[in-house]
């Protein structure tokens, strides 16, 4: 039997018989990538709690009345004043609120909190159009044609404020980010705990001395997390693309091609970790670092062109912000061509720290 069938062999072997490493490969996943999408299976937020600054008047509780009748927003409070509204904004009991004007004329005012960009930007939307809705009804009671016309010369002005800093949510959006990233982090902590049972002594003892292929060995020792992983993967893509109708416009073959090199690099990383350090915990930890941090720098969260130098080149350096290159750009529909110098470029992160990686195997076995 050749080393690669060997290594293959006893892993998968290990994996079968070790409930905590079938828990993390088997259920975890299932656990976190299950969660996601039942947290958004709604897609968008419906009725967001929002309130109306506005006298008792006919035209603040048509205000009211329209503003409840959409899908988006419902009004939950009625405070005297922009300073009680601004009170109930900082205590989260609402995400946004409509100031009716004192003098006739004047606009009325949406205020929301932009620390949730996409609640207060639904909320903002929902307002306004129950705002438009209520300025037409009463234009056109009032003017009929004339109104009509009156209303398409001079529309009606909302002026909107934020309260906050910017943050994101949708289905098929956070989605996107966040099950690509659960499972790049899961495969990179798997690996390392799989390279790190092969330490003995801080060495990587019998297992790197008696493997007459390290190269060989090393694949397939890693490769039944990369397919683990990999089948969850593919998984995920058949919910959001297939049940849930979020196809790519792009390839979704390419998307797949790039997450199985992204898990292999990860495992490629996580055997040079523990190959160079010589300790499970210092490999994991870093691990949690490079992996867990992915997410926050790829540029699909915040945005890193502004950042500072240091943070545009850790985010260059980690192979998720890659991957979520290609995975977004295939999503839009970006050509194919596009995509291999993607893929050429996630396959440098297999081959550079795995070459590095069988490099410090073969020392080891040297001494």
């Amino acid at each position: 039997m050749s080393a690669f069938s060997t290594a293959f062999d006893r892993e998968v072997a290990h994996i079968a018989r070790d409930r905590w490493d079938r828990a993390l490969l088997l259920v975890m996943p299932l656990v976190l990538l299950g969660l996601m999408a039942a947290m958004l299976l709604a897609g968008s937020p419906r009725e967001l709690p929002v309130a109306v600054v506005a006298p008792d008047e006919p035209a603040a509780r048509a205000m009211v009345r329209a503003i409840d009748e959409t899908d988006a927003v419902r009004v939950v409070a009625r405070p005297a004043s922009e300073a009680e509204a601004l009170a109930l904004v900082r205590e989260g009991r609402i995400v946004a609120f409509l100031e009716w004007p004192a003098r006739a004329g004047s606009p009325p005012r949406i205020s929301y909190n932009a620390s949730y960009l996409s609640a207060g930007g639904i909320a903002e939307r929902g307002i306004a159009s129950a705002v438009s809705q209520v300025a037409l009804e009463r234009a056109l009671e009032g003017g009929g044609v004339e109104g009509l016309g009156a209303l398409r010369a001079n529309p009606p002005r909302v002026s909107v404020a934020l309260l906050g800093n910017p943050g994101a949510s949708f289905e098929w959006y956070l989605q996107a980010l966040v099950d690509p990233a659960i499972l790049h982090l899961l495969v990179a902590c798997a690996t390392a705990m799989a390279m790190g049972r092969e330490l003995k002594n801080g060495r990587l003892g019998e297992w790197a001395r008696g493997s007459g292929h390290p190269a060989a060995t090393l694949t397939g020792k890693l490769l039944p997390y990369v397919l683990i992983v990999s089948a969850w993967g593919a998984a995920w893509m058949i919910w959001i693309s297939g049940v849930r109708g979020w196809a790519p416009a792009g390839s979704l073959m390419l998307v797949f091609a790039g997450q199985v090199l992204l898990y292999a690099a990860t495992a490629a990383i996580s055997a040079l970790l523990v190959a160079a350090t010589r300790e499970t915990s210092t490999a994991l930890a870093a691990s949690a670092v490079y992996a867990g941090s992915a997410l926050a720098y790829s540029g699909g969260s915040l945005p890193v062109g502004g950042a500072s130098l240091l943070a545009r080149g850790w985010s260059a350096a980690l192979p998720f912000t890659h991957y979520l290159d290609l995975q977004m750009d295939q999503w839009l529909g970006a050509p194919a061509s596009l995509a291999m110098g993607q893929l050429g470029l996630l396959g440098l992160y297999v081959l550079v720290p795995g070459a590095l990686a069988v490099v410090l195997l073969k020392r080891k076995r040297a001494a």
